[in-house]
């Protein structure tokens, strides 16, 4: 899994570029090869305005998945990297489990045909 991880009018530290990777492999490491990429982007959504503005992006790239992208906002760069990486490994084991379904559907139908 190729992980880029861009940030965005933010103070980056190495700290907070281990985080997000951490967070996002200990995350999406369990789908193994159904998922190739993912891109990160991390970053102040309206300047220094303060307030509810800090913004993650996770957009997972898969063979079986296609793409999926989820996003979410806090105060704390940490807490929305942390929230959209649930949010985007949520996504994909759906996308998965649907992908498996179909599959099965289409196993038993040409079964059933011959």
């Amino acid at each position: 899994m190729q992980i880029d991880i861009q940030f965005r009018g933010i103070v980056t530290t190495q700290s907070l570029r281990d985080h997000v990777h951490h967070e996002v492999h200990s995350h999406l490491s369990r789908f193994g090869g159904d998922v190739t990429e993912v891109v990160v982007r991390v970053g102040d959504a309206d300047g220094p305005k303060g307030g509810i503005d800090k913004l993650c992006q996770i957009t997972v790239k898969g063979p079986r998945i296609g793409s999926a992208t989820r996003e979410d906002l806090s105060t704390d760069t940490r807490a929305a990297v942390d929230l959209a990486a649930s949010r985007v490994a949520y996504a994909v084991g759906r996308e998965l489990e649907s992908a498996r379904r179909r599959r099965r559907f289409q196993v038993s139908a040409m079964r059933r045909a011959s």
